[in-house]
């Protein structure tokens, strides 16, 4: 990361950094304290969904930018392409990558979670959807794009979300399954850097937890 950019953080209005801290740190904390007391998935995927809204109420109604200033943007029809290409390495990553984890004897979870353990389908499909679709507003569009205004790096804005996407997820996967989020991130970050629109990644991160949960579910 260069060092002129990141010094332009301290450009940052104390409301951009406010909702970046909720932006980046809300949903580890969630899974902290349900860790403790467990909570009911229900209250969970609304706890999701409501950190979703305060970021962007805070970025429309405080900040004062537009919704597709932290990107939603409309897509286009090559954005059908980068969906699938970014589903297809995303998966390749847990399909290829996990046995060789697991082979040097890095300690690995199954790799729903959890989720596809749901006794209802539909709960379990509703968590996926919810999962894709918040951490990518949080992680990528809303985090990414601030960052980028404020620092005119890609690096730094970049490398910074990465860096918050993976240390969010230390609180609920161990190792294996870390290495194997740190490098989906990358692909992520990759794609939305290029397209700037959260439609290709939503998607692929929604197929990327979908699918193990349908699966599970009917394999």
């Amino acid at each position: 990361m260069q060092a002129s950019s990141i010094s332009e953080l301290d450009r940052l209005p104390p409301e951009t950094g406010g909702l970046l801290v909720v932006a980046f740190g809300s949903l580890p904390l969630v899974a902290v304290i349900d860790r403790a007391i467990g909570f009911q998935q229900p209250v969970v995927i609304g706890i999701h969904w409501v950190v979703a809204a305060i970021v962007l109420g805070g970025a429309v109604a405080v900040e004062d930018v537009s919704l597709g200033d932290v990107g939603f943007r409309r897509p286009a029809w090559v954005d059908v392409g980068y969906f699938f290409g970014t589903t297809i390495a995303a998966l390749a990553v847990f399909v290829f990558v996990g046995p060789l984890i697991e082979g040097l004897g890095v300690p690995t979870e199954e790799a729903t979670g959890g989720i596809g353990a749901e006794p209802d389908l539909v709960i379990g499909l509703v968590t996926a959807v919810t999962i894709g679709v918040v951490e990518e507003i949080l992680y990528r569009g809303y985090a990414i794009e601030r960052l980028l205004a404020y620092t005119d790096s890609a690096v730094v804005a970049g490398g910074l979300a990465w860096v918050a996407f993976v240390v969010a997820h230390t609180v609920v996967w161990p190792l294996g399954n870390l290495l194997q989020i740190a490098a989906v991130s990358v692909v992520f970050i990759a794609v939305y850097l290029r397209r700037r629109r959260l439609a290709p990644v939503v998607g692929a991160h929604v197929c990327v937890w979908v699918l193990p949960v349908l699966a599970t579910a009917f394999g």
